[in-house]
């Protein structure tokens, strides 16, 4: 078989499905290896929120005076796994090292290349896929309670100012935009216009990898064990061809395919849980809403309402303890009017690295093979531009300097995970 321009893409959540559209749009040959889209994907159950205002990591200085009640789960924001702590703890000291505000700057600014044209990338694929439909684009908006939870976060205002961020308050009845009766239980609102959310994450991954499948690309269902390098290239495992290039994409199963060739991430996983809920026909949710004090997270999807839990630390595959998820939806239903649920609780991992950024890159040690994962809550947002970051890479054979604070290497020698 010829591999000139053949590549493997490994992994077919949001991230690979358009990694495999860019590498196919120029001109490569692409084998994409992923299971069937389910309700297991981690790319399924998010927010489905595309947003400017997510240049800020989550290691911002605010954290470290939150830490007491994080580490003994006080907080609905954060709940760790009481037998996962002592695992966690050198990635938690990691994160928190990076809590400085000179260190929260530069990778604010790093995060907007990455983000600032993330809608328009997704819209170009919406369009080729006829996938319009999915993306609504109304606006995103953090609810205070209390005038006080607005002052704390001052800095995030700040650090979405220096990133050229676009945002307008909101109060009074102005909050009655969002959801009917939101100024009985808001103070204060900040809207992010520059913001689409889109109404099934997992039919968005179904319609970009049907896409990818008519324009010619070849899709193996299943799961991938491991990638093997090979003269010529690389195999994956389970599969006789040979590829000239690889690119894993496999977002919380990545470090298992990369440990073997002596890489060791210090990756985690955000945790998080989702359950959708009817909504009383009285009463519509026009938006997304994250309820900054209750750590919840609401969007419109599936006609009704999404709602989303703050993250959990634990094994990546412990069994589902939704904790949080009960703890927030007595305060959900003090604003929406929610009526029967749909289905069970969902569970998805995200992969994260304790920078707050994803790796997206050349493998150090072994030429023509490419990472793109870790990209924690900003995998939907951010998976189109890696795609195409990823695509530009493997053209020209490098990574471009100005995106180096993505790169795989800034981990080398990094200790275990």
């Amino acid at each position: 078989m010829e591999t000139q321009a053949s590549v493997a893409v490994i992994g077919g959540g949001i991230v690979g499905s358009c990694t495999a559209l860019s590498l196919q749009a120029r001109g490569f040959r692409v084998t994409l290896f992923a299971p069937a889209v389910t309700r297991e994907m981690t790319s399924y159950g998010n927010a489905g929120v595309i947003t400017h205002a997510s240049v800020i990591p989550l290691n911002i200085p605010g954290v470290l005076g939150k830490l007491p009640r994080y580490l003994f789960n006080r907080d609905p924001a954060l709940r760790i796994a009481p037998q996962f702590l002592p695992r966690v703890a050198p990635w938690l000291l990691r994160f928190m090292r990076d809590c400085e505000p000179a260190s929260v700057a530069r990778r604010a600014k790093a995060l907007d290349q990455l983000i600032r044209p993330a809608l328009a990338a997704h819209r170009r694929w919406a369009h080729a896929a006829h996938a319009e439909a999915l993306f609504h684009e109304r606006g995103w908006t953090k609810l205070y309670r209390h005038p006080q939870a607005y002052e704390r976060t001052h800095g995030e205002r700040q650090l979405w100012g220096e990133n050229g961020v676009a945002f307008e308050p909101l109060e009074g009845e102005a909050l009655e935009s969002i959801f009917d009766g939101a100024s009985r239980h808001y103070s204060l609102g900040m809207r992010i216009p520059d913001t689409a959310h889109v109404d099934s994450p997992g039919a968005l991954v179904a319609c970009y990898r049907a896409l990818f499948v008519a324009r010619g690309g070849e899709w193996r269902e299943g799961s991938v064990a491991g990638v093997e390098p090979v003269t010529g290239g690389y195999r994956v495992a389970g599969h006789a061809d040979t590829f000239a290039q690889a690119v894993i994409c496999a977002g919380p199963w990545s470090n298992e395919l990369v440990r073997p060739l002596g890489y060791r991430l210090p990756m985690a996983f955000e945790r998080g849980y989702h359950q959708e809920f009817a909504l009383d026909a009285g009463q519509q949710l026009n938006m997304p809403f994250h309820d900054v004090e209750g750590a919840f997270v609401c969007t419109p999807m599936n006609d009704g309402v999404r709602v989303l839990t703050g993250i959990e630390f634990a094994h990546r595959d412990a069994r589902p303890t939704p904790h949080q998820l009960r703890r927030v939806l007595p305060q959900v239903r003090e604003v929406l009017k929610l009526e029967a649920p749909r289905g069970e609780p969902w569970l998805g991992r995200r992969p994260s690295l304790p920078d707050g950024l994803p790796v997206i890159g050349a493998a150090p040690r072994h030429p023509g093979l490419w990472f793109g994962f870790g990209h924690g809550h900003i995998g939907l947002s951010t998976g189109a531009v890696t795609g195409e970051w990823l695509a530009e890479a493997l053209v020209s054979g490098e990574e471009a300097p100005s995106r180096a604070a993505f790169s795989p290497s800034r981990w080398l020698g990094a200790g275990a995970d």
